[in-house]
């Protein structure tokens, strides 16, 4: 159990500054292409919501074991 908590954290921890990192990057992408707005924001959102659904699925294998 506890190798099962020590594993979410460090994806949380990773997770958060792997965030940080996008933020970052999707501030320099948007001062470089200023006009291509809502294609940047929909780009990000679609790798954001693949990237969750990949690190839910991977803790679930985790927890049940599988």
């Amino acid at each position: 159990m506890i190798q099962v908590l020590s594993d979410i954290a460090l994806r949380l921890g990773l997770g958060l500054i792997l965030g940080v990192l996008l933020m970052i990057f999707i501030t320099i992408v948007e001062t470089a292409f200023y006009n291509h707005n809502k294609q940047i924001h929909i780009i990000v959102i679609a790798v954001l919501i693949s990237l969750i659904i990949y690190a839910l699925g991977d803790i679930a294998i985790d927890i049940l074991g599988v």
